[in-house]
C-alpha cells in the first residue's frame, strides 16, 4: 500500500464500469502484493455518477459513520457501495451511501486536498472484521522520510494481470523524500507525500486510489495517507503519491467528529 517519463494523472477512465457490471472483473488494484490479514479498517468502495456508471476505489473506516477516501472519489459521484468486513471480496458486508463530502478545495488538475469522506446511512457496528483506524495526532506530520507503511487492496497480482484478487492483498511502501516526490508528480507541498517499494515492487494501482497508508506509531496503527497519484500505467517501478491526512486533521474532526 523511481522515474517517470511524460507522467499523465491517472486517466480514471481506466477503471470506468456500469452498475450493471460490477459482478465482473475489476481492472488493476494493489500490484505484486500478498495475500493479506485481517485489516478491520479497509474499505473497497463503489463510486457511481448520475448515468449509474463509476468507477472503483479503496477508503478507511475512521469511525461508525465514516470512511475516508479521496476527493477524486466522490466529486461529480452521487452513490457509493461501501464494503467492509472481509479479506474475501465475495464476502464483503456492502452499504449503499448517497452523501459524500469532498474537500472544498480540491483540484482534479493537480489533485491539491484530494481527501474527503463518505457518510454510512446506517452506524457500523464494530466487530473483529470491521473496525475504524486511528487518525494521526494532531500536530504529528507524519509519515516521516523513509517510514514504512502498508497498502492493501483487492487487486491484480502483478502488472498487466487480467484477473483481480478474490483475496485483499498487502504491500509495503517507503517513503521517499520530497524532492523526489516533486520531481515525479506536480504535487503540493507539505500536503502529499511519496511512497515506494524497491524490493518486492508493491504499488497502488487504479481500483485502489483512495486507499490508506498505514504506520505503526507509538505501537498503534494509524492512517496516515489517502492515495492520491499514480503513473498512467500503475506499474510497479514508480511510487505513489499520498494526501497527507495530518495536514487535514482539523478539518476532518470539524466535519465528522473524530
Amino acid at each position: 500500500m523511481k522515474e517517470y517519463v511524460g507522467l499523465l494523472l491517472i486517466a480514471i477512465t481506466l477503471c470506468c464500469v456500469s452498475a450493471g457490471e460490477i459482478s465482473l472483473d475489476r481492472h488493476s488494484r494493489i500490484v505484486n502484493g500478498l495475500n493479506a490479514a485481517n485489516t478491520p479498517y479497509n474499505a473497497y468502495v463503489l463510486y457511481l455518477n448520475s448515468a449509474n456508471s463509476g468507477f472503483f476505489g479503496g477508503g478507511s473506516l475512521i469511525s461508525d459513520r465514516h470512511v475516508l477516501t479521496a476527493a477524486q472519489n466522490i466529486a461529480g459521484f452521487v452513490r457509493w457501495e461501501v464494503g467492509l468486513g472481509s479479506t474475501v471480496f465475495g464476502q464483503l458486508n456492502i452499504q449503499i451511501s448517497s452523501q459524500a463530502v469532498a474537500h472544498p478545495s480540491f483540484n482534479m488538475a493537480n489533485r491539491a486536498n484530494d481527501i474527503g469522506f463518505i457518510v454510512l446511512p446506517q452506524p457500523i457496528v464494530f466487530t473483529a472484521l470491521i473496525s475504524p483506524i486511528q487518525l494521526p495526532i494532531q500536530g504529528r506530520n507524519l509519515p516521516y522520510e523513509n517510514e514504512e507503511g502498508m497498502i492493501v487492496g483487492f487487486g491484480f497480482n502483478s502488472v498487466g494481470g487480467q484477473v483481480r484478487s478474490d483475496f485483499l492483498k498487502v504491500g509495503y511502501q517507503r517513503v521517499i523524500s520530497d524532492s523526489r516526490c516533486v520531481g515525479i508528480y506536480q504535487i503540493t507541498l507539505p500536503n502529499h507525500f511519496c511512497a515506494e517499494d524497491s524490493v518486492m515492487r508493491s504499488n497502488v494501482c487504479n481500483g485502489d486510489l483512495g486507499a490508506g497508508f498505514v504506520v505503526s506509531d507509538r505501537r498503534i496503527d494509524t492512517l496516515v495517507g489517502v492515495a492520491s497519484l499514480i503513473t498512467a500505467s500503475c506499474d510497479s517501478t514508480s511510487p505513489t503519491g499520498y494526501t497527507r491526512v495530518s495536514q487535514y486533521r482539523q478539518w476532518i474532526r470539524d466535519n465528522t467528529g473524530v
